[in-house]
């Protein structure tokens, strides 16, 4: 039976399983409800599809340096650390190098634990009541549920944002995908298969100039090595089949991670860390860098009540 209103002890995890199987996913609901490290089995065989450092579990970590950190109510950077939204003006911290505010405002901060069951796992952030201190930081007070899914083969997780006042409103989760997926591969050889036509390019991290197409900068869409290739760029325009778009990671030595995310998430940020021991494929419901709060750019505007939502699943092939 799912026990309700668990408080999480610290970074204390909570681990899924899926029964009869060796497929498990760890949870941390004290720190923005991120997944820590998830395995998958297909066949027979497991596989570790997240990525994270052994120490991501310790509190001196950062929260978006591994797993699958949760990125609301806004993915990416913004332009400045003052915005204004209908006339108000709010500021935020900054993050990033370039002293600009990055990636939201629940990925660092303890979530309330709602339901658990062996395989599933449902939290809420409120800012409100988990970040006060950042009430004044947006200009609404929202609350956000994620509930996590395990099967043996797949890591499914919905997301719904609620509006508590008008607000602009955006979604993107950080995936961190393991390279080389098969041990002992080789990781240059390792594929991405990107659906991706556009890209954005980019001055200092912040969008500069008009779309290109995506081969002017890598050769999306379809296959490309990982090689030497260094990313932190921003990709649009993508195909959706029946409301879904598919991403890949494909390892030459026998396996495949794939990363499929409800057209919602317009946008797909590419990112190879330093250490190169992973590869993120980022889905955002919008294109960061924002200067303004631009529907055309992916921006929601929500009214009180108003809710934006949307899901993600992890597969091993």
């Amino acid at each position: 039976m799912p026990t309700p209103n668990i408080a999480p002890a610290n970074l204390e995890p909570v681990v899924l399983r899926s029964a009869g199987t060796a497929a498990e996913a760890v949870i941390l609901p004290g720190r923005g409800n991120a997944c820590a490290t998830a395995t998958l089995v297909q066949d027979g065989v497991a596989r570790s599809v997240v990525w994270s450092a052994p120490e991501y579990l310790q509190p001196s970590a950062r929260p978006t340096s591994g797993g699958i950190p949760i990125l609301c109510p806004f993915p990416g950077r913004l332009a400045a650390t003052t915005m204004e939204f209908q006339g108000r003006t709010f500021s935020l911290e900054p993050r990033d190098k370039f002293g600009r505010p990055m990636h939201g405002l629940v990925h660092e901060r303890p979530w309330r634990v709602l339901e658990r069951a062996a395989d599933t796992l449902t939290c809420e952030f409120l800012l409100s009541r988990e970040a006060p201190e950042n009430l004044h930081r947006w200009p609404a007070d929202f609350r956000l549920t994620a509930t996590w899914s395990l099967v043996p083969a797949r890591l499914s997780l919905s997301l719904c944002l609620e509006a508590l006042g008008t607000m602009p409103a955006a979604l993107g989760l950080h995936p961190y995908l393991p390279v080389p997926i098969v041990p002992g591969g080789e990781p240059e050889a390792c594929l991405l298969d990107i659906p991706v036509r556009q890209w954005q390019p980019q001055h200092e991290l912040l969008p500069s100039g008009p779309l290109r197409p995506a081969a002017d900068r890598i050769g999306f869409p379809g296959a490309v090595a990982l090689g030497d290739i260094t990313l932190d760029d921003v990709f649009t325009d993508m195909p959706a089949s029946n409301g879904w778009i598919t991403t890949r990671l494909v390892d030459p030595a026998g396996a495949a991670i794939s990363v499929q995310f409800e057209d919602l998430f317009s946008t797909c940020v590419l990112f190879t860390p330093p250490h190169r021991h992973a590869v993120c494929i980022e889905p955002y419901s919008v294109l960061p860098g924002a200067g303004s709060f631009d529907e055309a750019q992916g921006w929601r505007i929500l009214e009180a009540g108003e809710t934006l939502s949307g899901r993600m699943t992890i597969t091993v092939e």
